[in-house]
C-alpha cells in the first residue's frame, strides 16, 4: 500500500533497535505514567493516516524484517508516528530464519529523537536467546540505547528452561547487554547444571 518513505524507515528503525536490545540480553546476565496515545491538546490532526499498514525490509536480497499495524498516523508537527496492532519480525538476511519477533497494542515513535514507547500487550521475543519479554509498558531511548518499563508496571523475561524473572522498573542496556530490575523483583534462574540433570533422569 501507499506511504512515505521517511515514515516506513522509520518504522523499521526502531522495530529493529528494540528487537537488538531482547536479542542481546540473556537471563544469565541477571544483575539484576503509562503512555496513552493521544493527540496534542491544540487537536492536531494527522498528517496522514494508513489502514493495514505493512513493510518489508529486504537486505542483500533477502528479507531482513515484517512491520505490520491495523493502523498508522504521521503526525509532522508533532514529529510522531502512531501504530495500532503492531506486529514485527526480524530475519537473517543470510539465512532467512526468523530471528526475533513482537507486538504491541500500540506504538509511538518520535521521529526528531528516534524514541519510541510501546504499550498494551507488548511481547518481544528473541529466537537465538530463547528469550520471551511480556509486559504492559516499555519505552525506547536511542540516543543511550537503553529499553525501560515503569515502576509501576510489570515486566516478566522468561526462556524455555523454565527460567523466569519478573519485576518494576525494568531497564536494559544495548549498550553492555545486560538488564535489570529497580523493584519487586522475583522469578527463578534454571542454571545450565540443574536442567542438564533434571534431563538425564528423565520423567
Amino acid at each position: 500500500m501507499p506511504s512515505s518513505d521517511r515514515g516506513r524507515s522509520a518504522l523499521a528503525a526502531v522495530a529493529l533497535a528494540t528487537l537488538s536490545v531482547i536479542a542481546s540480553s540473556s537471563l544469565s546476565a541477571c544483575s539484576l505514567a503509562e503512555y496513552v496515545s493521544q493527540t496534542e491538546s491544540s487537536e492536531e490532526l494527522p498528517t496522514a493516516r494508513f489502514t493495514d499498514y505493512s513493510h518489508t525490509v529486504v537486505e542483500r536480497g533477502k528479507k531482513r524484517l515484517e512491520l505490520t499495524a491495523s493502523t498508522a498516523e504521521l503526525y509532522e508537527a508533532s514529529k510522531k508516528t502512531v501504530l495500532a496492532g503492531v506486529t514485527f519480525s526480524e530475519y537473517d538476511p543470510d539465512s532467512g530464519e526468523l530471528v526475533s519477533r513482537g507486538k504491541a497494542d500500540s506504538a509511538v515513535y518520535h521521529t526528531d529523537t528516534k524514541d519510541a514507547e510501546f504499550s498494551g500487550s507488548v511481547v518481544l521475543e528473541s529466537k537465538r536467546q530463547d528469550a520471551l519479554l511480556r509486559g504492559e509498558f516499555l519505552r525506547w531511548i536511542d540516543k543511550d540505547k537503553r529499553l525501560e518499563g515503569r515502576l509501576d508496571r510489570t515486566v516478566t523475561i522468561s526462556r524455555s528452561d523454565g527460567s523466569s524473572v519478573s519485576g518494576a522498573g525494568f531497564e536494559a542496556s544495548g549498550l553492555n547487554r545486560s538488564f535489570s530490575f529497580r523493584d519487586s523483583v522475583e522469578g527463578v534462574i534454571v542454571s545450565k547444571e540443574s536442567a542438564e540433570s533434571d534431563a538425564e533422569a528423565g520423567p
